[in-house]
């Protein structure tokens, strides 16, 4: 019997065709799947560098940057709004500087609205208004209402009266109508003295105003004589300094 191996030896010695197609099928296998890996990570790559390089658009940029902005305004809008007072009354720091000045806005507007009815009647040369703490003051100077010695009005008077009314019937100020003489003495049977004389002309002054329609509760009527000089009497220019009749407007307590 023959030493020389058989075929079907020589086959699994050398691997045999089988064990080459076996072989050569995994490759195949497992090659798609190495090229398809390899292929994923360099998109992925690819695709996060892309990301990052990826330009910033300009418009939508300002965009942003705007509603940034408005945000902002929105923002400080509410604050403010929180912070207002709508009932229309004055802060307290505000209520704080018009007691420090003395003047409240409702004296101010009646003291700038006399003076500009007066000067546009031609009147400003015989009144004259101005204001202290609390107050305004207007000053009916000599002879504008009434005559020398008397109490009843002269014919100036009506146009003076009525442009003060007009005025005072615009607001509920307190009203008080002072009557001041010089110091040369009257005496007849009407007027003992310079106070009744005094007295009288604030008299007939209040009467007017209420018969016009002004609250008679929110005036009064003083007579001072010669007590409360502004000039001395000791000449003609300080007498008819003298001889006046003050209407002094304050606000209610």
């Amino acid at each position: 019997m023959s030493n020389e191996p058989t075929l079907h030896e020589l086959m699994e010695r050398s691997g045999g065709p089988q064990a080459k197609a076996s072989d050569a099928a995994a490759n195949l296998h497992r090659e798609p799947h190495r090229e398809h890996r390899g292929a994923s990570a360099r998109l992925f790559g690819h695709g996060v560098a892309a990301l990052h390089d990826q330009p910033v658009d300009e418009e939508d940029s300002w965009v942003t940057t705007y509603m940034d902005l408005l945000t902002l305004l929105l923002v400080l809008f509410v604050i403010l709004l929180a912070n207002a007072d709508l009932s229309g009354s004055p802060s307290p720091s505000e209520q704080v500087l018009q007691a420090a000045a003395g003047q409240s806005a409702g004296l101010a507007l009646t003291e700038s609205e006399l003076q500009a009815q007066f000067a546009s009647s031609g009147l400003a040369d015989g009144v004259e208004v101005s204001t202290s703490p609390g107050k305004v003051n207007i000053k009916l100077k000599d002879k504008i209402l009434f005559n020398s010695g008397e109490a009843e009005f002269n014919q100036q008077a009506a146009q003076v009266m009525q442009t003060l009314t007009e005025v005072l019937k615009k607001n509920q100020l307190l009203i008080s109508v002072e009557g001041h003489t010089d110091n040369i003495p009257i005496s007849n049977q009407r007027f003992p003295s310079n106070w009744e004389l005094s007295a009288a002309r604030a008299s007939v002054v209040v009467r007017f105003l209420a018969e016009q329609g002004i609250a008679p509760e929110r005036m009064r009527a003083v007579g001072y004589a010669d007590s409360a000089p502004l000039q001395t009497n000791t000449t003609a220019a300080g007498r008819s300094e003298n001889r006046r009749v003050n209407v002094v407007l304050t606000e209610v307590e």
